[in-house]
């Protein structure tokens, strides 16, 4: 199939899609393409590093509420009424949302993984489903959830995610570092995303959050295999500890602002002490909605506000962030997304979801405007 007639870096191009993946970028040639892009900027697919896909059903409660009074009287008392059929639907709704958006791909933590799973398929979309534990990790006791946890598609991966240091016990947050360990999965976590988080481990545990993980042997374990959510008040050494291991923080800066955690992101300080640096939406009862290109814009500029430098976060690198680093090239997944967008600097600053086209996942249409 042929992707044709799009703006690549202002030139326009024919894309060839065979089995999945690009096969070749050729300048705009006279042959019918099978799709037109109608000259619109084509992008790798956005990938949305940190989602509660589900909690599109709670899109609005408890609005404008502290987090641990949103969690504690909103949030985990409906998840409690949640069942399989619910699951699926939120799942399904929050795929659909993310493709029209151009996501592409997203890492999530929640429950009931196989409705979860279901959605993902169904809707063309690619994910990694993180099974989402709390107190002493009890779940992963459960063969079933085990053997779960091992199955792949093309489509659908697993992690497993231990809520937080306040959800999780010492011993659960070990025994699901070794369950990532013996299974290869990675760890998705929730890490340092408010104050009270902060001075809560240091009170019951003499040290800050990333430095219990050191301390149980969570870092050394298991590495760069480790995705934490949030990461807003870090020490200058966890910030060390983090990059030395190369681990990904995973920014969700709507979520953070509109639940007043935080906006001083170390992005800058993150990467140059060598670890990763990814994008999120987090759940749309916390952001209200999925828009990576409207989180993208409100990470870089939160950056230039706070240091009081606007060439910080060029928006290439805001678009590099948003789709780690994918590029259009053959032999690289046919995960893309066609939008009106004329630089990467009108794609950043001026475009938002809605605004999406189409978009292409493992060279199948699975969203079009066109």
């Amino acid at each position: 199939m042929t992707l044709g007639n799009a703006l690549l870096d202002g030139q326009a191009v024919d894309i060839t899609l065979r089995d999945g993946l690009i096969a070749d970028v050729a300048p705009h040639g006279p042959c019918a393409p099978d799709i037109d892009a109608h000259g619109l900027s084509v992008y790798p697919g956005l990938r949305n590093m940190h989602c509660h896909a589900p909690m599109v059903l709670f899109r609005g409660l408890g609005d404008d509420q502290p987090l641990d009074r949103w969690l504690n009287d909103y949030i985990w008392p409906a998840e409690r009424e949640l069942t399989d059929r619910r699951v699926y639907e939120g799942t399904l709704q929050a795929c659909r949302e993310m493709l029209a958006g151009g996501i592409t791909f997203f890492n999530d933590m929640y429950f009931r993984l196989p409705a979860m799973a279901r959605a993902v398929e169904e809707s063309g979309i690619r994910a990694r489903l993180g099974l989402n534990v709390f107190g002493d990790a009890d779940e992963l006791d459960d063969p079933a959830i085990r053997a779960l946890l091992g199955q792949s598609s093309a489509n659908v991966a697993y992690s497993i995610a231990p809520h937080s240091v306040y959800t999780v016990s010492e011993r659960g947050l070990l025994r699901s570092a070794e369950a990532c360990r013996d299974l290869g999965l990675p760890m998705h976590i929730h890490m340092s995303e408010t104050l009270k988080e902060v001075d809560d481990c240091l009170r019951l545990h003499g040290c800050r959050p990333w430095e219990l993980l050191e301390r149980i042997g969570i870092l050394d374990m298991l590495g760069s295999n480790i995705i934490a959510a949030h990461c807003l008040h870090l020490s200058d050494r966890e910030v060390e500890l983090i990059g030395r291991h190369g681990i990904t923080c995973v920014h969700c800066p709507n979520s953070n602002l509109k639940l007043g955690s935080g906006y001083r992101f170390p992005l800058l300080e993150l990467l140059q002490a060598g670890a990763k640096v990814a994008l999120g939406t987090d759940g749309a009862a916390s952001s209200n909605n999925l828009d990576l290109l409207e989180a993208m814009k409100t990470s870089a500029l939160l950056q230039k506000g706070w240091r009081g430098d606007p060439t910080v976060v060029p928006a290439g690198q805001a678009l590099a962030i948003a789709t780690q680093d994918h590029t259009i090239a053959p032999g690289q997944p046919a995960d893309l997304f066609l939008a009106p967008a004329r630089s990467t600097s009108d794609l950043v600053y001026a475009t938002h979801g809605e605004s999406v086209a189409l978009t292409l996942v493992g060279g199948r249409v699975v969203h079009s405007r066109l």
